[in-house]
């Protein structure tokens, strides 16, 4: 079993929530609040949809799904295709996320001193540890998404963009202790999370007060069975953390030694690029 296969059912993209199809044009709002754009909001939609069906979508099924008339909905798609963010095949009619997708989001982590700095420390775990490694970042108020990543198996690497909920597996436990949650908001956000071999509530929240105190976390086999999951967190200047690193590995091949060996090197690496971001 591969360290991909940890991330490959999570890596689903976030649905964007759909707007008035009733109008294209700028929606004021009271003051104080943004002016709502709905033909902006139905583009970004219309990608997020894309994203989710690599096999591509007609144009029917794209305006059904987002609850956009046809016409409005072909009008998106030519402009998107315009900017490469889309791309249509003439032979099946399918629309798919264009080549443009892919720059951009080159852009974006060559901009990010997060995943630069990063970088050479996730790429040195997994080749002294022969594991997966990544970096993830918080992403609203519900998600963690990756941003880098490295591994010495191709089979192994963790693909930026996966995306899992803000409180599961190893970096879950860190960001439900690094956070600002009562013990009540935990039991209920911990009662959504889906894993593949649940702990108890109890259990998880003794393993978050555990995260608080020794600085890291690791998930033995629940998110994921037979994966362990070691993660340590890129701390904000107040003590918060909207980044971490972690390291995924089988289980079987990872005895008490080489655990807290790797456990110290991901909670090092973590702390150096703290360091370095302030």
């Amino acid at each position: 079993m591969s360290t991909r296969n940890h991330f490959a059912n999570v890596g689903k993209l976030a649905r964007m929530p759909r707007s008035n199809p009733e109008s294209i044009g700028a929606k004021t709002t009271p003051a104080g609040r943004h002016r709502e754009v709905p033909a902006v909001r139905r583009a970004c939609e219309t990608l997020w949809l894309l994203a989710r069906h690599p096999e591509g979508l007609p144009l029917s099924r794209v305006a059904r799904e987002l609850d956009i008339i046809p016409s409005t909905s072909l009008h998106i798609l030519r402009e998107l295709g315009v900017g490469r963010l889309v791309t249509h095949d003439a032979n099946t009619k399918l629309y798919r996320l264009g080549s443009g997708v892919l720059s951009l989001g080159r852009e974006l982590t060559q901009q990010n001193p997060f995943v630069q700095l990063a970088q050479p420390h996730l790429s040195r775990l997994s080749r002294d540890f022969e594991v997966g490694a990544s970096g993830q970042e918080r992403d609203g108020e519900d998600e963690m998404v990756v941003v880098v990543a490295a591994s010495v198996t191709p089979g192994d690497m963790v693909s930026p963009g996966g995306r899992t909920p803000l409180l599961i597996g190893a970096t879950g436990r860190l960001m439900a202790a690094l956070g600002d949650f009562d013990e009540a908001e935990l039991r209920r956000r911990f009662s959504k999370l889906r894993w593949q071999d649940a702990p108890t509530v109890k259990v998880w929240l003794e393993e978050v007060r555990g995260a608080r105190s020794t600085g890291y976390a690791v998930d033995e086999g629940h998110f994921r069975k037979g994966i362990t999951a070691i993660a340590a967190p890129v701390l904000n200047a107040d003590g918060s953390a909207a980044r971490t690193i972690s390291v995924t590995g089988i289980s079987a091949q990872l005895d008490d030694a080489k655990r807290k060996k790797l456990a110290l090197a991901v909670k090092n690496a973590a702390a150096e690029i703290t360091r370095l971001l302030r």
